[in-house]
């Protein structure tokens, strides 16, 4: 067999079955136990977006990444090979996501009724077309959030929610959207300015709006716009029981035109990644000593997965630092299937589920000092403080023990909790880096009083420069809690200066 044929029936092959299975494994999952059996609770941006992007990675780390091996590619990470897998699933999560636009829409039909009363007896459908309705304009409940946006949180984005009840119908309401997008790394005064400004136009438009400029209805699923709404009724009637709430948004577009060319998309976009796929897996040459490795099952003597399984497993050389890791992933995870955003949680939400906030502790929730560790605001917020968290934590604990890592963990990042609400009146605090950089301020403080042997000096040195320095830095850019984090390494450093002088000759024997 020639190199083309190996590498197609190896690599490309195996490539073609992993993503059909996978694509349409998702959408059977998402169609089954979401739009029909409607026991899938997570929210509409997790399942049309997060989830399609994420789930690839598992059969093609599992299937695709030792074959990746036998294709004899150059690059600076990992010989190119982690590119190949990039790549992979990007090829197959698009179509997933694609796909889900369309069985989300294709899946229900429009319903005509005559009053908006009667969409409570048509639960499970989504499309209404209303022959007669009439809204209380001024009865509407408004509803006003931010959140930021971006790669770096380099957005703000303002959100006014107007909920306003149809006559003659109890928990079926309109709902009427405005939102703005800005720079978030503008001054607070021209933020100020720009959300009275938003606010003043928007009430303008809603002072005109035309409630019967509407073709048909959509009722809103479990999404954050919905909890917009919702959070609107709410501060009209605290007591409500939300899942009875029905939000319903006008469309203007005509309802048979309302999945343009998306199935055709689907098979588009799987069939331009997969010939990109094709040209990538043809072009190289082949490693054979990976190739006869793989005949043979030998596994792999350089692999950055199971390095990364093994530093995460608790029962392993790392225990706590695997503990505390996976701690706050774990959170993390919980946060997101009670509902709260995965990239960028309201300050409201984020204070619901436990965070920092002057006002709070100071009126005796003094458990939020502790929880505030561990709840973080965003995807990359988690992703930053694991990053920091495992390199700080891995130069500790051989020194500190495990048990004294965590309670030194836990302890600074009590204080940093203090320090941030006693610097802030207002804001509402989250995140484990205020305890982070209790842990570089140990960092620290073994380095100053030469607990750390020489040889590992430097490595201290450029490490607190490059995570602490440079984060603190950032912090007076705006956006991050920088009283937290000097809590938090002033703390650190007077924690590990009593440490030293209670049992200096047992932390250098540790550390050597």
């Amino acid at each position: 067999m020639n190199n083309i044929g190996i590498k197609l029936k190896e690599v490309y092959l195996p490539f073609l079955l992993v993503s059909i299975g996978t694509i349409l494994f998702y959408n059977l999952f998402r169609w089954t136990f979401d739009i029909k059996l409607g026991v899938l609770l997570l929210k509409e941006d997790l399942l049309n977006f997060w989830i399609p992007f994420a789930l690839p990675w598992i059969p093609i780390l599992i299937w695709l990444r030792r074959r990746n091996r036998i294709l004899n590619v150059k690059g600076k990470r990992d010989n190119g090979h982690f590119f190949y897998q990039f790549a992979m699933a990007g090829a197959i999560a698009v179509p997933i996501i694609v796909s889900q636009t369309y069985i989300e829409k294709a899946s229900f039909d429009l319903v005509s009724i005559t009053s908006a009363d009667e969409t409570k007896s048509q639960r499970d459908e989504k499309y209404f077309n209303i022959n007669s309705f009439r809204v209380d304009k001024n009865a509407s409940l408004p509803y006003v959030t931010a959140r930021t946006s971006g790669r770096n949180n380099d957005n703000l984005n303002f959100y006014l929610y107007l909920a306003c009840p149809f006559e003659n119908s109890d928990n079926v309401w309109y709902g009427v959207e405005y939102s703005k997008n800005l720079s978030n790394r503008i001054s607070n005064d021209k933020k100020d300015s720009e959300y009275r400004s938003f606010i003043e136009k928007s009430e303008k438009e809603f002072d005109t709006y035309n409630f019967q400029n509407v073709k048909y209805f959509e009722k809103l699923g479990y999404s954050d716009d919905r909890d917009g709404f919702i959070e609107a009724i709410k501060e009209r009637f605290p007591n409500i029981t939300k899942s009875e709430q029905l939000i319903l948004v006008p469309k203007t577009d005509v309802f048979e035109d309302r999945l343009g060319n998306t199935f055709s998309w689907i098979f588009g976009s799987f069939g331009i990644g997969s010939f990109i796929l094709l040209l990538m897996v043809v072009i190289p040459k082949i490693d054979e000593k990976e190739l006869r490795d793989l005949k043979k099952g030998t596994p792999l003597k350089e692999d950055d997965l199971k390095d990364m399984l093994e530093f995460l497993d608790p029962r392993g050389s790392n225990k706590a630092t695997a503990i505390l890791l996976l701690l706050n992933i774990a959170v993390f995870v919980i946060m997101i299937f009670v509902g709260l955003n995965i990239v960028s949680p309201t300050p409201k939400e984020l204070l619901e589920i436990g965070g920092n906030r002057r006002f709070e502790v100071m009126n005796g929730e003094y458990w939020r000092l502790f929880t505030s560790i561990f709840i973080h605001g965003g995807l990359m917020h988690l992703f930053m403080n694991l990053f920091g968290l495992g390199l700080g934590a891995s130069l500790l604990e051989g020194i500190l023990g495990r048990t004294q890592l965590i309670i030194s963990f836990i302890v600074c990042g009590i204080l940093a909790s203090i320090a941030s609400i006693y610097w802030h009146e207002n804001t509402v605090s989250v995140g484990a880096s205020g305890a982070i950089f209790g842990l570089y301020g140990l960092i620290l403080a073994f380095t100053v009083f030469k607990i750390y042997p020489t040889h590992m000096r430097g490595m201290t040195w450029m490490l607190l420069g490059l995570y602490a320095g440079v984060s603190l830095l950032f912090g007076f850019l705006g956006g991050i809690d920088n009283a937290a984090h000097f809590g938090g390494l002033i703390s650190g450093f007077f924690l590990g200066g009593i440490l030293i002088l209670i049992e200096k000759e047992k932390l250098i024997k540790n550390a050597s």
